[in-house]
């Protein structure tokens, strides 16, 4: 097997046929130093792969998620494709993208990552309010809200778009138009904070589901306060209010914190 690193892309081509981690990892080391949100491996040349071969992505996958970036397997022939499919953790873990560029474009998009929560000046720790957003819900009115309730040099606002991810798919499976909606969404919402005197953070969390990963961002980063803002769809549309309710009645009952809801004033 022949690797090759060039710019953000390991290439493999040739043969497989044992777990070449270790050998992988030095190149791979090199590159998550210049290009800390990931790495993308590019099997476009790989001819042939064997079981054992297949777990050097498992071990791959272990080391790079340790280190807090994501690996994105790339131009995986159909052949190769169909010997990883049958290595139990392989098949069910590894994120896998068409070309190098759709992988490229989710390590962008979700590279974001949220700094520990800060300090104050009189040394105590801001207050932290959590704005979720979602697909098909519009929460953006959310950040309108989280604006108000803010605190001059005492409170920070976390802007999270929390994309529900199948069971079917690894959790960082690279999803490129529910990114690019995702970062659409967040570019929306933050426009409605702007003027606000208070640090805004925002961040793609991929999660099975909404309420789950809610409640695990609320613990992770100690949020004193969780802001729901129902924009114009929520008013109007059945479906989206029968969603934006069921999510709400939840996180009331569950939520370890101060839980806000809001909604933008009707226009008939």
């Amino acid at each position: 097997m022949i690797i090759e690193s060039k710019d953000d892309v390991l290439s493999l081509s040739g043969s497989l046929h044992k777990n070449q981690w270790m050998t992988i990892k030095a190149a791979s080391n090199l590159l998550l130093q210049d290009h800390p949100q990931g790495v993308i491996v590019s099997c476009e040349h790989l001819e042939e792969i064997s079981g054992d071969g297949a777990k050097t992505f498992l071990d791959a996958m272990r080391d790079i998620e340790a280190a807090n970036a994501r690996i994105i397997v790339s131009n995986l022939p159909d052949n190769v494709l169909a010997v990883i499919k049958t290595i139990p953790g392989v098949r069910s873990q590894l994120p896998i993208a068409g070309s190098v560029e759709e992988a490229r474009a989710s390590l962008r998009v979700a590279s974001r990552k949220m700094p520990p929560p800060a300090y104050t000046g009189t040394g105590k720790r801001t207050q932290v309010i959590v704005v979720p957003l979602l697909a098909d819900v519009d929460l953006s009115y959310g950040a309108a809200l989280a604006a108000r309730v803010a605190k001059p040099g005492r409170s920070e606002v976390r802007l999270i778009y929390f994309m529900e991810v199948g069971r079917n798919l690894p959790l960082n499976a690279p999803l490129l138009a529910e990114e690019q909606a995702a970062s659409a969404a967040l570019a929306r919402a933050k426009e409605l904070f702007k003027g606000a005197d208070a640090p805004l953070y925002e961040h793609i969390e991929k999660v099975r589901e909404a309420s789950d990963g809610m409640m695990t961002a609320i613990k992770n980063y100690g949020a004193e306060i969780l802001v729901f803002g129902a924009g114009e769809n929520l008013i109007e549309g059945e479906d989206a209010n029968e969603a934006f309710h069921a999510l709400v009645d939840k996180l009331l009952y569950r939520a370890p914190c101060e839980v806000i809801v809001g909604r933008l004033k009707a226009t008939n």
